[in-house]
């Protein structure tokens, strides 16, 4: 439970890197998130199929699905997107341009991963 007796909100890392992903997973449960995680697009696709998550999240690179195509098929009520990403700015602004989300580098601090999830209200 989160303050005051507030349901957690769900946050799904989505990277096809193990240690990045476990280091995102702690970082959000120190700040109060449950947080859950997929290795590639098209597991974070089938997870959402049975969770509500607030946030997404997810890498652009990844192999099989990549974060674009995974924007691309996620249902019309999913959860807010924050590429957060090691991309180069070029191929962020026009993943951007496609589809509106949010975008942190990789190299973000956690707050700024705090501020981003609390303007984004998860």
């Amino acid at each position: 439970m989160g303050t005051a007796g507030t349901p957690r909100r769900k946050v799904l890392v989505v990277d096809d890197d193990p240690s990045w992903r476990t280091m995102l997973v702690l970082e959000l449960q120190e700040l109060g998130y449950e947080a859950l995680e997929a290795a590639d697009g098209s597991e974070a696709l089938r997870l959402l199929e049975h969770e509500d998550c607030s946030v997404m999240l997810l890498d652009l690179r990844m192999p099989g699905l990549d974060g674009r195509e995974v924007m691309a098929r996620l249902p019309a009520k999913g959860p807010r997107v924050v590429l957060l990403t090691a991309a180069g700015m070029d191929e962020v602004q026009e993943a951007l341009a496609a589809m509106p989300h949010y975008y942190l580098p990789k190299a973000a601090g956690r707050e700024e991963l705090a501020l981003m999830l609390q303007s984004l209200d998860a």
